[in-house]
């Protein structure tokens, strides 16, 4: 709850830090953007998916600015991170992120999530 209400407070005043395509920083904590999966930065498969992974992270560091977050339950435990859902232009930040081909949906359900994209 605390890490919550801390967030909730830095976002009054700043915009997120973009980490990867999905994953954002506020306050010094991570936020896992909810409903689409972006390829992997940090530990690509492949050249192909490093090259889609940097894209969409560009994009989003982009858009950031853009981008209203609110959060929300986490439907798995997401290692620890929070989880917030985006919009922008009052429209899901997903079908942004995927409508550009840097995401592929990607709707968890209490307990378990589907499997990811080979981006390779």
């Amino acid at each position: 709850m605390i890490r919550e209400t801390i967030v909730l407070a830095a976002l009054a005043i700043s915009s997120p830090a973009v980490v990867d395509g999905d994953t954002v920083r506020i306050a010094g904590v991570l936020i896992r953007l909810t409903d689409y999966d972006s390829p992997e930065l940090f530990s690509p498969k492949c050249a192909r998916e490093r090259m889609w992974a940097e894209a969409a992270k560009l994009e989003l560091e982009r858009v950031i600015g853009q981008v209203k977050l609110e959060l929300v339950p986490c439907a798995t435990s997401n290692w620890g991170r929070l989880c917030a859902e985006g919009t922008i232009d009052g429209k899901p930040l997903a079908e942004y992120m995927i409508s550009r081909n840097l995401a592929t949906p990607y709707v968890c359900r209490p307990g378990r999530c589907p499997l990811k994209k080979n981006w390779c």
